[in-house]
């Protein structure tokens, strides 16, 4: 297994990891980041190692080590990936709470972006709603200041009257 297949893996994997778990918060997505970024020097760290022993040749001993990284990265991911309430996913495996399908389309709702550039118009972005709501906000203030320019005015008028 090369490093680019082993680095397509801890992305898999961590993605299957958030997508079957979903009940992660902040600090599960920090967890998932540091983690990725750990498994990504320990790729780096075995092809290196591989090149200078000349490991990729011996195609059991290359299988042999990726199983232990995969074995490794795996239970990484389920021993110490942190969900709600302090537990973790091989806490709730050794529950027997295993992932369901609502969690799975939650997982999968999760991990997806609101981009629709194909169907959603400048007036239904988000963005341009704000602007619409500050802008009839603003004139909203503006009809205020008038009101109140003209109170002013007409009680200045008769000020001026009673002089």
């Amino acid at each position: 297994m090369t490093g680019w297949q082993r680095f397509f893996l801890l992305i898999a994997c961590c993605a299957l990891t958030m997508i079957l778990w979903p009940q992660y918060d902040s600090a599960g997505v920090t967890f998932m980041f540091m983690a990725a970024l750990l498994w990504t020097c320990v790729i780096i760290l075995l092809s290196v190692l591989s090149g200078i022993f000349g490991i990729y040749k011996f195609e059991f001993l290359n299988r042999f080590i990726s199983i232990l990284y995969l074995g490794a990265l795996l239970a990484c991911l389920l021993f110490y990936f942190p969900l709600k309430n302090g537990e973790t996913p091989a806490k709730r495996l050794q529950n027997n709470q295993w992932p369901t399908l609502q969690d799975v389309k939650q997982g999968a709702q999760r991990m997806t972006f609101d981009f629709d550039f194909v169907h959603r118009t400048l007036r239904d972005s988000p963005v341009h709603k704000k602007v619409d709501k500050a802008a009839k906000t603003v004139s909203e203030v503006g009809e205020d200041l008038k009101e109140k320019k003209e109170q002013i005015g007409s009680f200045m008028e008769q000020l001026e009257k009673d002089k």
